[in-house]
């Protein structure tokens, strides 16, 4: 039963954020763009972690480009079958490689394995506290709970904020959501 509820909400979500014009997504994105900036600065973050955007997700690239100009370690994920993730330095889009299921991540031969002061967690719904409604394949469930002193920060459009969602006990769930309002 949780698993239908949770398919149907990921293709109903899908489905709003794919509808979002790129004018709006452009704007939303900024929004969220200035909140995480601000968040990031109020946490003094010297290490970030985040997830590198595809398809109609919050385009937060300008984000990652201009962390790594104020000095900034910025890490993103490659992902690899069987629910592992491994980490490289991102220093720009210019240096992305394809990866499996569509992805991108930063080129290089030696992941990163020490510690984040934030991670940015990408999903397609989230709770105002931070119940968190993934892709479904259990990537970022299995990584968060690796990382316990990170602060997390999901981003997402406003109308991705849902009152509930049905949760699971290796749901992972995020200190905050960011959705520039």
């Amino acid at each position: 039963m949780i698993a239908y509820q949770k398919k149907t909400l990921r293709q109903r979500m899908l489905v709003q954020r794919d509808a979002c014009g790129p004018d709006e997504r452009s704007a939303l994105s900024e929004r969220i763009i200035t909140e995480l900036e601000a968040l990031m600065h109020e946490r003094r973050v010297k290490v970030l972690h985040s997830f590198l955007p595809m398809g109609s997700e919050v385009e937060i690239f300008p984000l990652l480009d201009r962390a790594i100009a104020n000095g900034i370690a910025v890490y993103a994920p490659k992902t690899l079958r069987g629910r592992v993730l491994e980490h490289y330095r991102y220093t720009g889009q210019q240096h992305l490689v394809p990866g499996v299921f569509g992805t991108k991540h930063p080129a290089g031969d030696q992941p990163y394995t020490g510690t984040y002061d934030m991670i940015i967690v990408p999903g397609l719904a989230f709770t105002p506290k931070g119940d968190r409604l993934g892709y479904g394949a259990g990537y970022y469930d299995t990584f968060l709970p690796q990382h316990p002193k990170a602060f997390t920060v999901a981003v997402c459009f406003p109308f991705q904020v849902v009152d509930d969602l049905p949760v699971e006990a290796h749901d992972s769930a995020v200190d905050r959501v960011v959705i520039g309002a």
